[in-house]
């Protein structure tokens, strides 16, 4: 009884793992795609930014502190 009870604890452990990692990159990508219409907005109104990998990975690693800081870049630079 107490081996049944140690699986279904693992193996739901690592069910929720699972899923945890699956919704990290889901929130990553939907972050990026946040970022890009963000940055292509912002390309629209003028501003001297451009979407490209580079930052839609600094889009999606950072969210809108991150659009903001490349704005910010873009205008300094």
């Amino acid at each position: 009884m107490n081996t049944m009870v140690i699986s279904i604890m693992l193996f739901t452990c690592l069910l929720l793992l699972g899923a945890a990692a699956v919704l990290t990159a889901l929130l990553l990508v939907v972050s990026a795609a946040v970022g890009g219409c963000l940055l292509w907005a912002g390309q629209t109104l003028g501003a001297a930014v451009a979407a490209n990998p580079v930052t839609l990975l600094v889009s999606g690693l950072l969210g809108l502190p991150g659009v903001a800081g490349i704005f910010i870049l873009g205008f300094f630079l």
